[in-house]
């Protein structure tokens, strides 16, 4: 028996309803057959919501997208974007002839003769920002297009932007079977797995060329790993080491996804060291020796590592002076303070304020925030103390208030400067949030169906959305 296999471990994170409350059979159904028609219900709404928004996308994401469509073009050619390089011709007319949404439109003339849009009147100075980035996302969105361009799709910013539909499935389909595997009926699950497709976040990151499509993946998949780890799958501890690499190689803030499985991890371990009622001195050297504390800490350090070694790579090949963005702060201690409620629950909001979106926005950030509030807390409130619900929710928020500050502290180390986080580089955490309120929720036969009446709320309120 593994380290970290006890008896009873599935039990520990059961939800179980109240007294009295109902529990139809038909919410448990133990067959696999299921499983699979809910996963391809999950998949089919991600598509949905993707091939439905990306030919409305007539303009510009204002999340760095332009520098994205640079970077994806330039893909085959060159590999990588470097510091201080100019953006090239195929995004600068595509920024002129399309705009920038909630910014507006360039003067039409730049789309007919887009030179005219010179250093001066393009984003920083005309150079590229997304040098921070390995071609990791970019090179997997390229070659996932090509399908799409063999079909007659030729422009490579649509086709990447249909992409998003693989990313987004995926990372449903992973947060579903997690809580399955944690026995949460279908039901809250399956509402889970929608409210995630259903987000904002899967909206501006999932729709749009952006390395944030990584995002919830990354989280979902983390989650996927802990249950793993519960069943003592002989071979999770090198997926879950070797996957942390490359998703923090894709977007270095899917650190906090990975640092959130870590912390919990480490938890659980502490928990049974305590449990199992060995002297202080047999406590430590079972931890050292758990897999589950092993792994954490390896998963953490070498993703850090690796991050490390793409910083020199960036010094080695640069270009220019880095662009002015325009956005520096002063990294001070309030400056800090305030990054602590940064992800929790900011996430909620996606990429933008939802005022400026419209009111499906608006409603759908509404749902989520109270959905990530009510999870995470009443979680902590309700679990049996020292359990593994309980300390999976308090990993959660530990790691959602400490990230903010740490990853400040890392943009200045990575990037040379600090700049006010936005709050969507925390969408690594909301597959943890969700699987929080869905472990919350099926507890209750009412709150069954107020999960499904969120998720369906949300996903049609964001399918409104525009522009």
């Amino acid at each position: 028996m593994s380290e970290e296999s006890t008896s009873g471990v599935q039990a520990e994170v059961e939800p179980r309803p109240r007294d009295g409350a109902a529990k139809p059979s038909w919410l448990h159904p133990t067959g696999r057959r299921v499983d699979w028609f809910v996963s391809v219900f999950l998949v089919i709404a991600s598509l949905g919501l993707v091939l439905w928004q990306v030919p409305q996308h007539e303009m510009v994401s204002p999340i760095d997208e332009y520098v994205y469509i640079d970077y994806l073009a330039k893909v085959p050619t060159q590999g990588v974007v470097h510091r201080g390089e100019e953006t090239g011709d195929y995004a600068r007319n595509y920024l002129s002839c399309n705009g920038v949404r909630t910014l507006g439109f360039y003067p039409e003339s730049f789309c007919t003769d887009w030179q005219a849009s010179d250093e001066e009147t393009m984003p920083n100075a005309g150079k590229t920002t997304a040098d921070i980035y390995t071609p990791a996302y970019f090179g997997a969105t390229w070659l996932m297009a090509q399908p799409l361009v063999l079909l007659g799709i030729d422009d490579i910013t649509e086709a990447g932007r249909y992409t998003g539909a693989v990313w987004l499935a995926a990372a449903a389909v992973l947060l579903y079977l997690t809580l399955r595997r944690l026995r949460v009926d279908i039901v809250v699950a399956g509402s889970m797995g929608l409210l995630l497709i259903g987000s904002l976040s899967a909206y501006w990151s999932n729709t749009y060329i952006s390395t944030d499509a990584t995002s919830l993946f990354t989280g979902s998949l983390m989650v996927f790993c802990l249950t793993m780890f519960l069943r003592g799958s002989r071979w999770v501890p090198w997926i879950f080491v070797v996957s942390a690499i490359l998703l923090t190689l894709a977007k270095m803030q899917n650190l906090m996804g990975v640092a959130a499985a870590a912390v919990a991890l480490i938890f659980w371990a502490i928990a049974d060291a305590f449990r199992r009622g060995r002297e202080r001195g047999g406590r430590w050297r079972s931890l050292i020796r758990d897999r589950r504390v092993v792994s954490a800490f390896s998963a953490v350090i070498l993703s850090v590592v690796a991050q490390g070694v793409w910083a020199v790579i960036r010094n080695l090949i640069v270009y220019d002076t880095r662009a002015d963005q325009g956005v520096e702060a002063p990294l001070t201690m309030r400056a800090l303070v305030e990054e602590v409620l940064r992800f929790f629950p900011g996430v909620a909001k996606g990429a933008i304020e939802p005022g400026l979106v419209g009111i499906g926005a608006e409603v759908a950030a509404a749902v989520m925030t109270w959905v990530v509030v009510a999870g995470v807390i009443g979680l902590i409130a309700v679990s049996r103390r020292g359990s593994r619900s309980e300390s999976f929710a308090l990993a959660t928020f530990f790691v959602a208030l400490v990230s903010g500050p740490l990853l400040a502290i890392a943009t200045v180390l990575m990037a040379g400067y600090y700049f006010y986080l936005p709050a969507r580089y925390g969408m690594s955490l909301l597959a943890f949030f969700l699987v929080c309120a869905g472990l919350l929720f099926a507890r209750s036969v009412w709150t069954r169906w107020f999960s499904v009446a969120a998720a369906v709320v949300s996903y049609a309120a964001v399918m409104t959305l525009t522009g």
